[in-house]
């Protein structure tokens, strides 16, 4: 198990722009290669370059466990051909879900890891296909005053960090869904409720905003158990 302190673009904002799982992490093309190198030390798993309609907001745009990962309709034909290369590579049997909701930020929309998934009201519509690509339970739940469980949580297959606004009785429930150890309240990058922006994790290693302190930190890969 390994973590660093990082910056992305000179931006503490490394879930914004990298996406993470148990068997890949995916990475802008634009990536300095000493940093991507960094990087590289602390994952296990291989690094692959891609876009999602040439954005490199691949953290906003992504949300994926070890049995599926959603993208929008706004992905391109080269780009989805890539993602397909990428899987074939890493042998890895994931279906490709291509959601075609007006909202798409689905790394802000959806929170997820191999056990369980919780969605906004947003893609209430999309439940049954997201269901069915994540092959978990999946449930229409917003906490903590916030319509957007991916952004405001952090989570691996270990444990799960949320909004410091969200109540006992919704950490439960989270707790629950993701059937994870320890569900907790937490910030990043120096008081930032938005958890995912700040980082990359997978059930092995992370990769944390420079702008986290020491108790974040700690709490962080306590309950992550990195």
């Amino acid at each position: 198990m390994a973590i660093l302190r990082s910056q992305i673009f000179g931006k503490s904002l490394i879930g914004v722009y990298l996406s993470a799982n148990n068997s890949y992490i995916l990475y802008p093309p634009t990536l300095l290669i000493q940093q991507l190198k960094k990087f590289k030390t602390i994952f296990q798993e291989s690094f692959y370059p891609l876009t999602i309609n040439d954005s490199i907001l691949l953290g906003v745009y992504i949300a994926s466990n070890k049995y599926g990962i959603i993208v929008p309709h706004l992905i391109k034909d080269d780009e989805l051909n890539k993602l397909k290369d990428i899987l074939k590579e890493v042998n890895d049997s994931s279906q490709i879900a291509i959601l075609k909701s007006i909202d798409n930020a689905f790394g802000n929309l959806i929170l997820c890891n191999d056990k369980g998934a919780i969605i906004s009201a947003f893609l209430e519509d999309y439940k049954t296909e997201i269901e069915d690509v994540l092959n978990v339970e999946t449930v229409v739940y917003e906490f903590a005053d916030n319509y957007l469980p991916g952004s405001i949580s952090l989570a691996n297959n270990n444990g799960c960090l949320v909004h410091p606004l969200a109540t006992d009785e919704e950490i439960e429930y989270i707790c629950s869904i993701l059937k994870v150890n320890e569900v907790d309240v937490s910030t990043i990058n120096r008081g930032i409720p938005y958890l995912s922006s700040g980082a990359i994790v997978n059930d092995k290693s992370g990769i944390f905003g420079s702008d986290s302190t020491g108790p974040e930190l700690m709490r962080l890969t306590s309950i992550l158990n990195l």
